[in-house]
Protein backbone atom coordinates (compact mmCIF):
# COMPACT_ATOMS: atom_id res chain seq x y z
CA UNK A 1 0.00 0.00 0.00
CA UNK A 2 1.18 3.39 -0.88
CA UNK A 3 -0.04 5.52 1.82
CA UNK A 4 1.33 9.27 0.10
CA UNK A 5 -0.22 8.16 -3.46
CA UNK A 6 -3.57 7.16 -1.25
CA UNK A 7 -3.56 10.58 0.56
CA UNK A 8 -2.41 12.28 -2.51
CA UNK A 9 -5.31 10.71 -4.64
CA UNK A 10 -7.59 11.96 -1.38
CA UNK A 11 -6.66 15.57 -1.90
CA UNK A 12 -7.09 15.39 -5.67
CA UNK A 13 -10.81 14.25 -5.25
CA UNK A 14 -11.61 16.70 -2.67
CA UNK A 15 -10.45 19.51 -5.25
CA UNK A 16 -11.83 18.07 -7.79
CA UNK A 17 -14.76 16.15 -7.29
CA UNK A 18 -15.99 15.15 -10.78
CA UNK A 19 -12.54 12.85 -10.89
CA UNK A 20 -13.07 9.50 -10.63
CA UNK A 21 -10.76 7.64 -8.29
CA UNK A 22 -9.18 5.23 -11.36
CA UNK A 23 -8.69 9.19 -13.41
CA UNK A 24 -6.79 10.72 -10.80
CA UNK A 25 -3.30 8.86 -11.01
CA UNK A 26 -3.88 10.51 -15.01
CA UNK A 27 -4.55 13.91 -14.62
CA UNK A 28 -2.76 16.69 -15.70
CA UNK A 29 -3.76 20.44 -15.85
CA UNK A 30 -3.50 20.31 -19.22
CA UNK A 31 -6.37 17.46 -19.12
CA UNK A 32 -9.28 19.50 -16.77
CA UNK A 33 -10.23 22.62 -17.20
CA UNK A 34 -11.17 22.93 -13.86
CA UNK A 35 -7.51 22.66 -12.63
CA UNK A 36 -6.89 26.49 -13.18
CA UNK A 37 -4.51 28.83 -10.79
CA UNK A 38 -7.27 29.05 -8.15
CA UNK A 39 -7.51 25.28 -7.92
CA UNK A 40 -3.70 24.74 -8.22
CA UNK A 41 -3.60 27.16 -4.84
CA UNK A 42 -6.77 24.90 -3.09
CA UNK A 43 -5.14 21.56 -4.43
CA UNK A 44 -2.16 22.80 -2.55
CA UNK A 45 -3.22 24.08 0.47
CA UNK A 46 -5.29 20.74 0.38
CA UNK A 47 -2.06 18.98 0.31
CA UNK A 48 -0.30 20.58 3.14
CA UNK A 49 -2.96 20.18 5.64
CA UNK A 50 -3.31 16.52 4.80
CA UNK A 51 0.34 16.00 4.80
CA UNK A 52 1.26 18.01 8.02
CA UNK A 53 3.67 19.74 6.01
CA UNK A 54 4.24 23.97 4.95
CA UNK A 55 3.94 23.79 1.51
CA UNK A 56 6.45 26.21 -0.70
CA UNK A 57 3.94 27.24 -3.68
CA UNK A 58 7.72 27.69 -5.61
CA UNK A 59 8.79 24.35 -4.97
CA UNK A 60 5.27 22.96 -6.76
CA UNK A 61 5.40 26.01 -9.53
CA UNK A 62 5.85 23.47 -12.30
CA UNK A 63 4.33 20.22 -10.73
CA UNK A 64 0.76 20.39 -13.12
CA UNK A 65 0.37 16.88 -12.82
CA UNK A 66 -0.96 14.08 -9.91
CA UNK A 67 2.75 12.29 -10.97
CA UNK A 68 4.80 15.39 -10.91
CA UNK A 69 2.90 16.16 -7.54
CA UNK A 70 3.80 12.61 -5.87
CA UNK A 71 6.99 12.68 -6.98
CA UNK A 72 7.99 16.49 -5.09
CA UNK A 73 6.21 14.98 -2.27
CA UNK A 74 8.26 11.66 -2.35
CA UNK A 75 11.66 14.09 -2.66
CA UNK A 76 10.26 16.29 0.59
CA UNK A 77 9.98 12.78 2.17
CA UNK A 78 6.18 13.24 2.99
CA UNK A 79 4.17 10.56 4.62
CA UNK A 80 6.98 8.49 5.27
Amino acid sequence: MDNVKDKLTACFATVFPSLGPAAIPSTTAAGIAEWDSVAQVNLLSVIGEEFGIDIDFEDFEGATSFQAILDRLRQRGAGA
